[in-house]
């Protein structure tokens, strides 16, 4: 009886493990974009662990319009029981404060997620 009930248990956590692994990412909190100078901005989100590729790196990535460039996303800390992420924007020319960017999350195996950040100056 003792080893049936433990075979039983042992499959069932066999097949939960791969259904929990490709669980879509959820965000934790609203991106947010902040000024640092004229070119450059700081894109913070918390949101559930990224998955990874096989060289370390986040199997993730920001996009923006033609002219703003992110740079990778790192891990930044922890926001509760989400991974706190950075990526900072560079662009060609001047960010403007108070204006709504069009900021594309891609993360492998899910749905794009995008949503209209305002830009906020707080180096006041």
């Amino acid at each position: 009886m003792l080893r049936l009930l433990t075979a039983s248990l042992l499959a069932s956590a066999a097949l939960l493990i791969p259904a929990t692994a490709n669980a879509d990412v959820g965000l934790g909190s609203a991106i947010s974009l902040r000024v640092v100078d004229s070119h450059h901005a700081k894109l913070e989100f918390a949101s559930d662990a990224l998955p990874k590729k096989a060289d370390g790196t986040f199997d993730a990535r920001i996009v923006m319009a033609p002219g703003k460039r992110p740079s990778a996303l790192k891990k930044h800390g922890m926001h509760g029981y989400d991974t706190d992420y950075v990526s900072t924007i560079t662009s060609k020319n001047a960010f403007r404060v108070n204006v709504r960017y069009t900021v594309r999350l891609k993360i492998a195996g899910q749905k794009d997620i995008v949503r209209q950040i305002k830009l906020i100056d707080n180096r006041r």
